[in-house]
């Protein structure tokens, strides 16, 4: 079978996503189905160069234009590479609307939050482009051949919502990567006091992920005379959300928090698990999610997780996690004084059901299925 990965993304790519692509794209290259792949990305994302170290070489990687939802793709120089290549199937890991000759497409619902209603905050811009996404989105899943979905949520809200047979979706579950005894590196911005004292969040900073609940949460418990509770959030707004984040530090500013809480922006790989294993408490409070590429990321170092009663997020932790009802800050500041008193045995008793839930979670898993669902399109095609 051969197989092309086309990533439809704007020039960028988030962490999540370069995170599936170098775990998933080894794994299915040396299927024992997979004849060739062929992995097309704008040359700003630069994914050749994320594998320069692996030995794979029935991959080739070729650019492609940047997608543009005013612009549909028409990229001539990727149609030709297609057209040499001679594709089984394509497989596109995000929902935007693709199609070449009648080669079948497998499309992956990686983004939840354009097809969500009820979150506010955003912008009318922003809503007027997660209102295109909508469509679009929906349009590249109804056309699709076949439909990976992430999470059992994901699952049902394309058969409830749009109608999508059962038999066309695949549940596909990402991976966790569980590292035993890895080292990571304390960020600069953080004083050094602060070892083991501090709540981290992190993901980037957008009314989608629900920050208010924990910024709230920090006001409820300074008010309860709890000054030594430090908050660590970790992320980038981009420019789309600067505005955002400035309304979000200056409600900070207001509030008196200032000197417990640092923005950090975007921390490197080390950094990141500097913060998983050093914190007092792990809280996500996202308002939808895919999969929580996040959430199982602190569960594989054994963070201590607080997450928001949000889908899919209790379908990934299970019992690994204490959960709180979305929006409700003073529940969650509740939660909060409750697991910091905790003693040694019980964190450590958590710590270990975090990791080993997260290990539930299988790459090899995760490319076999896919392999498997990207194999019954192309099937289909030679019937």
């Amino acid at each position: 079978m051969r197989v092309a990965v086309i990533n439809l993304t704007g020039g960028k790519m988030s962490g999540g996503y370069s995170k599936y692509l170098l775990n998933v794209l080894p794994r299915m290259a040396t299927h024992h189905e997979v004849e060739a792949l062929l992995c097309a990305s704008p040359e700003s994302v630069h994914v050749q160069g994320w594998f320069d170290h692996f030995q794979i070489p029935n991959v080739k990687f070729v650019n492609c234009r940047a997608f543009g939802f005013l612009h549909p793709i028409h990229d001539s120089t990727l149609f030709w590479q297609l057209e040499d290549f001679s594709p089984d199937v394509m497989f596109v890991p995000v929902e935007r609307s693709f199609r070449f000759n009648k080669v079948p497409v497998v499309h992956m619902l990686q983004n939840m939050e354009p097809f969500t209603i009820g979150i506010k905050g955003n912008s009318i811009i922003e809503r007027i482009r997660h209102q295109i996404q909508y469509m679009d989105g929906k349009r590249a899943i109804k056309g699709s051949d076949r439909v990976i979905a992430l999470s059992r949520f994901v699952y049902d809200f394309l058969i409830k919502r749009w109608n999508i047979p059962n038999e066309k979706i695949g549940l596909v579950y990402h991976g966790i990567d569980v590292k035993k005894n890895e080292d990571g590196c304390k960020p600069d911005i953080i004083p050094e006091d602060w070892h083991d004292r501090f709540i981290f969040t992190a993901g980037s900073i957008r009314p989608a992920r629900g920050l208010k609940d924990l910024l709230l949460a920090m006001k409820h418990l300074s008010l309860q005379g709890e000054k030594s509770v430090r908050l660590i959030i970790a992320g980038e707004s981009g420019s789309r959300m600067a505005g955002y984040q400035k309304k979000l530090e200056d409600w900070v500013q207001k509030n008196n928090l200032s000197d417990r809480m640092y923005w950090a922006g975007g921390l490197n790989e080390k950094e990141m698990t500097w913060c998983y294993q050093n914190c007092r408490l792990f809280v996500i409070t996202s308002r939808v999610e895919s999969f929580g590429m996040i959430a199982g990321e602190a569960m594989a170092h054994g963070s201590v997780c607080i997450s928001a009663n949000n889908p899919c997020l209790p379908e990934i932790f299970g019992d690994a996690a204490i959960y709180y009802p979305p929006k409700d800050s003073k529940i969650l500041a509740e939660k909060i004084q409750r697991v910091l008193a905790w003693g040694d045995n019980q964190r450590k008793a958590i710590s270990e059901k975090a990791k080993k839930r997260a290990s539930e979670f299988s790459w090899d898993i995760c490319a076999e299925k896919t392999v498997a669902v990207l194999a019954k399109a192309a099937n289909n095609k030679n019937r």
